[in-house]
């Protein structure tokens, strides 16, 4: 066995998470032929093949597996030593990584952000809104807020509260087509409903039980998108509660049927709870989203 690329391990991981080079050039701000010729290294150094190659992309092999597995645990140890060393030298100042839900970040953090950096002007917020669960373990994001409680043992969570669901349409909807007054006759009426990776969520369920899908008009992912088509006109969609306090031609529709609503967790690495800027950031972030879902 050669000298280890240790720098390989990094690449190799991005390989294995993405499924291909060009992905992983992406993800890592590269190119595709650095991709391969990390991985080409590290295969050389380890004496073993991590990937099948084929059109459809990579694939890891036994032995890419069991590798995959043990740079994982290399990659949260690295991750910890670099937490570690920010800990000890920690001013109310640098980068946090913050991963949320599209809809939150919008109506609920963006319209205050300028009050925190009235407060921290030194402290840069990185904010990620894809729909995927950030990593915490393995530094993707420092802090998160999730629709979900987390499991993961080397997770610090708090409860904010349950986001309350309700169905909304606008006022040119109403004008336009009315509003229904009875459950049933919400069958008449066209409706926005959630795309291909929200559509298992249970309100998004209700929504399709309770609908006709011949009048299921428009489906997105996007929270803000299925947002903006309802303040539009297009038809009535299932909005977070709170929506309406920030957009006043929503217009609650049916507001005593019970749908299903979320919890909503706030949760950060235990390895970074002793820096400063993440301190000001979890209070603020915690102190703002208790009162927004507050009834």
């Amino acid at each position: 066995m050669n000298s280890m690329d240790w720098d390989g391990i990094r690449f190799f991981l991005a390989a294995a998470e993405t499924g291909s080079l060009s992905a992983a050039a992406k993800k890592l701000a590269t190119n595709q032929p650095t991709v391969g010729r990390h991985i080409n290294s590290l295969e050389e150094s380890l004496g073993v093949k991590l990937f099948q190659r084929s059109v459809k992309g990579l694939s890891l092999t036994e032995e890419g597996k069991r590798i995959h597995e043990e740079s994982q645990q290399i990659q949260s140890s690295v991750v910890k030593i670099q937490r570690t060393v920010q800990a000890e030298s920690e001013t109310i100042s640098g980068t946090v990584k913050l991963s949320l839900p599209e809809g939150i970040c919008h109506e609920a953090i963006m319209p205050v952000l300028g009050v925190f950096y009235k407060q921290y002007p030194d402290i840069k917020l990185q904010l990620d809104l894809s729909s995927s669960s950030a990593n915490l373990t393995r530094g993707d994001a420092d802090i998160a807020i999730r629709l979900f409680r987390p499991k993961q043992a080397d997770l610090v969570i708090k409860k904010l509260g349950d986001m309350q669901m309700g169905l909304f349409s606008s006022d040119e909807y109403s004008r336009n087509f009315g509003s229904p007054i009875t459950l049933d006759e919400l069958k008449n009426h066209r409706i926005i409903s959630y795309g291909d990776l929200l559509h298992n969520l249970p309100e998004n369920q209700w929504l399709l039980k309770h609908s006709d899908k011949t009048l299921n008009i428009t489906t997105s992912d996007s929270t803000i998108a299925r947002l903006k088509a309802t303040l539009s006109g297009c038809g009535i969609s299932i909005q977070p509660v709170f929506f309406k306090r920030a957009n006043n031609p929503l217009v609650p529709v049916l507001v005593s049927e019970k749908i299903p609503s979320h919890e909503v967790w706030l949760v950060y690495h235990k390895d970074l709870r002793h820096l400063s800027r993440m301190r000001v950031a979890l209070e603020f972030l915690s102190a703002h989203m208790i009162k927004i879902l507050s009834p």
